[in-house]
């Protein structure tokens, strides 16, 4: 009955008990759900993750989106965007950045349809691929394990992001293979505007990650465009041959400046207005990696 005078003493008021059999282990346990505002449910869940007495061995937590409340709740205050509980943003990025097969298929899509897009400077090809190439979550996820020192997930999802960059290096070399004519696409930006433009979609990133009104998937679309030419150019290059040492470098520091800019502005939100880091210390504390 904790979790639920928990959630009474916050202000809940559709909070309900059912008791519940365990099938394994066999003993009996109590579900208590609460239909309630982001708002209440982000202080509900870090109010249990910080209290003494919740331990994840006897306690477990799902949070799920519902399409809507009817009750004598305003409806201004039930759909007030909040930022999202610190546990959904962690789990959300982890799920994410996971090496599955199909993670290994969208990068290796995304990088065959960019390089095409690349050597036909085919806007829509270009833009099409931005659709499956696998960057932002990934930054992002490394961006947050950095800040918040929860080291195996700025591991997991560095690795993340090498497989999407090795596998867009491989996707421009194998494209390059079955070209006669050299790449069309030349608008690659300065480093300054390709610069400030990872630093918006860092920053933009980073808001609609901690704010349940984002989108973040449409951001991605802008990241994977700015991070994956580089790699996908490189790639060609290694069949075609590089037009000189200087441009490849300015080309290859742009890119990895790219993704220091596009975390560092996401963590700089993530530092101001989201997961601020007396949230993660208690989550690194009591979450298994």
């Amino acid at each position: 009955m904790r979790v639920a005078q928990a959630a009474v003493s916050l202000g809940l008021k559709r909070v309900s008990v059912s008791e519940i059999r365990l099938v394994d282990p066999d003993r009996a346990g109590q579900l208590v759900s609460a239909e309630c505002a982001t708002p209440e449910a982000t202080q509900l869940i870090n109010a249990l993750m910080a209290a003494d007495w919740f331990d994840l061995d006897r306690f477990s937590i799902s949070t799920r989106e519902v399409r809507a409340v009817a009750s004598a709740e305003p409806v201004g205050r039930m759909t007030y965007p909040m930022p999202e509980p610190s546990l959904d943003i962690l789990q959300d990025l982890w799920q994410l950045s996971h090496a599955t097969l199909s993670y290994y298929g969208r990068a290796a899509a995304g990088g065959l349809l960019l390089a095409d897009g690349m050597y036909r400077n085919n806007p829509v090809s270009i833009v099409v691929a931005a659709l499956f190439l696998p960057y932002l979550s990934q930054v992002l996820a490394l961006s947050l394990g950095l800040w918040s020192r929860r080291w195996a997930l700025a591991r997991h999802g560095l690795k993340a992001l090498a497989i999407s960059t090795a596998l867009s290096v491989a996707s421009g070399a194998a494209v390059a293979l079955f070209q006669s004519a050299p790449m069309a696409f030349t608008d690659f930006r300065s480093l300054g505007s390709s610069l400030f433009f990872s630093a918006v979609v860092g920053v933009t990133a980073g808001l609609c990650s901690a704010d349940d009104t984002g989108r973040r998937y449409l951001i991605g679309v802008a990241a994977a465009v700015q991070c994956g030419v580089f790699p996908v150019w490189l790639g060609a290059c290694l069949v075609d041959g590089f037009p000189s040492g200087e441009l490849a470098a300015l080309r290859l520091s742009t890119f990895l400046l790219n993704l220091l800019v596009l975390g560092a502005g996401a963590g700089l939100v993530f530092a101001t207005v989201g997961m601020r880091r007396p949230q993660t210390d208690f989550l690194r504390k009591k979450l298994r990696q």
